[in-house]
């Protein structure tokens, strides 16, 4: 066994094919550590990195904004609303006290802070205080949601029987139907003011600066390319993009045509060259090691780093998770309401979903978001494993938006292609 080493070696150091498996070898591993640096960002990737890939940057900076705004609108007088001649968009928050931080502040604020005078007299606002007793929430009399909120929506409480259930609602901690109704009754708020456009963000989110313009040339977009969609989604999050099982024939059917491109192309430069330096052997190790291990490496990688959507509005009919952030055109908002009372319970973003399967409606997403979620507790269960040491929320996380200032994207009045 001993002398067979140095052969062995010496087999590996001087024929056509040794150096051709040291060459694989280390270009392999130089190609493993690259991908560990370059698509840490990517939770469709095997090279993942969440302790990295999690970081608050572009976002930060946007809360840090959010706040100077917040902070000069509570010791500032408040102004008279600007008004154009027709509002365009109605934009709805709905806000619940939080244990910790209350998320709305850098929300609202992100979503005001960098608009034009003229974009903000287009844009009508409604913050619901969702709860029975408004005084609950801290925010409730803050000066700088008097300041510039259009309108501070309470529940009414002349409609004693609604009212009654609210009440028992809250009491029993029902947040499945709860919710559903704030959320009706805010739309139904918005459709009220005559806007041509609902937005619905939830309070626990930041906006891109310029939000608002990449938001209305995402609705021309939109609007070009289908006449029957549902929403325009503002916010997605990238972790259900992954190479999905029920396309797997599409990926074996695709890695085994390379397989026989690089069996071919190797026989045919064997025909023009001498037969001992493509040998049977080199083209067998080529076509079931070198090529398959080059491929699962491609899989590894990451959907999303090997086949990224590009910038722009896209049809997302599958996997674009959750409801922090979605734009209904008001005759689709007043559909919305309809179907979310039939319903009564559930998960706004689950209905929404099932509903557009149903009847094939399109759903548009903005890429990248313009919105991010930065909430740490979710309505849907947090579950805490050793595994899983984030919260589920902490997880609804889109990668592309923390990239703004990196891409050079963050400007106001950026163009949105299709």
């Amino acid at each position: 066994m001993c002398s067979d080493t140095p052969l062995y070696a010496h087999r590996l150091l001087t024929t056509v094919a040794g150096r051709t498996f040291l060459s694989f070898l280390l270009l392999y591993l130089l190609l493993i550590q690259l991908c560990r640096h370059a698509f840490y960002r990517d939770p469709t990737s095997a090279f993942f990195d969440p302790a990295r890939a999690y970081q608050h940057v572009y976002s930060m900076q946007r809360q840090r904004q959010a706040d100077d705004f917040i902070n000069a609108a509570d010791s500032s007088a408040r102004k008279p609303p600007l008004r154009g001649p027709q509002t365009t968009m109605c934009l709805g928050i709905a806000t619940v006290e939080r244990p910790d931080e209350q998320y709305v502040r850098p929300a609202f604020g992100s979503l005001m802070e960098g608009l034009t005078d003229e974009e903000r007299k287009h844009i009508h606002t409604v913050v619901l205080v969702g709860h029975t007793d408004p005084q609950q929430h801290p925010i409730y009399h803050e000066t700088w949601l008097e300041n510039t909120a259009d309108k501070v929506l309470t529940y009414d409480t002349s409609n004693t029987t609604q009212f009654d259930l609210l009440v028992k609602w809250e009491k029993d901690k029902d947040y499945r139907r709860k919710a559903i109704y704030d959320y009706t009754y805010l739309l139904e708020t918005c459709i009220q003011s005559g806007a041509a456009w609902i937005t619905m963000v939830e309070d626990d989110t930041v906006a891109v600066r310029g939000w608002y313009s990449r938001a209305m040339a995402a609705l021309d977009v939109a609007d070009s390319k289908s006449t029957d969609w549902l929403y325009l989604r503002l916010f997605f999050t990238e972790k259900f993009f992954g190479w999905n099982a029920e396309f797997w024939p599409t990926y074996l059917l695709s890695s085994v045509l390379i397989i026989i491109a690089v069996a071919g192309l190797l026989l045919a430069l064997r025909r023009l060259r001498s037969h001992t330096l493509i040998s049977n052997w080199l083209i067998l190790t080529a076509c079931f090691v070198y090529t398959p291990a080059f491929i699962l490496l491609y899989f590894m990688a990451g959907k999303l780093s090997m086949r990224p959507l590009p910038p722009g509005v896209h049809e997302m009919p599958n996997y674009g998770c959750c409801a922090q952030g979605m734009v209904f055109s008001s005759p689709v908002a007043a559909r919305v309401v309809d179907k979310l009372r039939q319903k009564e319970v559930g998960f706004v973003d689950m209905i929404l979903e099932a509903w557009a399967n149903e009847e094939k409606l399109t759903r548009f997403a903005v890429v990248p978001s313009l919105l991010q979620h930065i909430g740490g507790h979710s309505s849907k269960g947090d579950d805490f494993t050793p595994a899983q040491p984030m919260s589920v929320a902490e997880t609804i996380f889109n990668f592309g938006f923390e990239l703004y200032e990196q891409r050079g994207e963050h400007v106001i009045h950026p163009t949105i292609n299709g």
